[in-house]
């Protein structure tokens, strides 16, 4: 088994997780809008995480960020109407876009330690 290439994607993982149930957790399950989009994306994020664990590109990782931003964005773009799904997302949200945008600043960072060329 491949260990983490960061610490970052097994955490986005479990928020994935936590994305996917969260309709059922936070009692909001019966706002259908929102039930569909925590499984869509729940599954995306736990799947990009792994792979972004596994392979370490910046494109997974940039795909992990845009599914965080979906996730701030998502109470307007489809009206959610439950406050409770509208704070989950944004909380959740929030918590991905800053850990994939912290791994994306890591990896630059060590791209220009190696200089143009490695």
């Amino acid at each position: 088994m491949n260990t983490p290439k960061h610490w970052q994607d097994p955490v986005n993982a479990c928020v994935g997780v936590a994305i996917l149930l969260s309709p059922f957790l936070a009692d909001y399950a019966f706002v259908l809008p929102a039930l569909a989009n925590a499984m869509i994306v729940g599954t995306l994020l736990f799947t990009a995480s792994v792979g972004a664990a596994v392979i370490g590109r910046a494109w997974v990782e940039c795909a992990v960020v845009a599914l965080g931003a979906w996730m701030l964005a998502s109470p307007w773009a489809l009206a959610l109407p439950d406050e409770r799904s509208r704070d989950m997302a944004l909380l959740l949200g929030s918590v991905v876009v800053m850990l994939g945008t912290r791994r994306l600043a890591e990896m630059r960072s060590r791209q220009r330690a190696r200089g143009p060329l490695a």
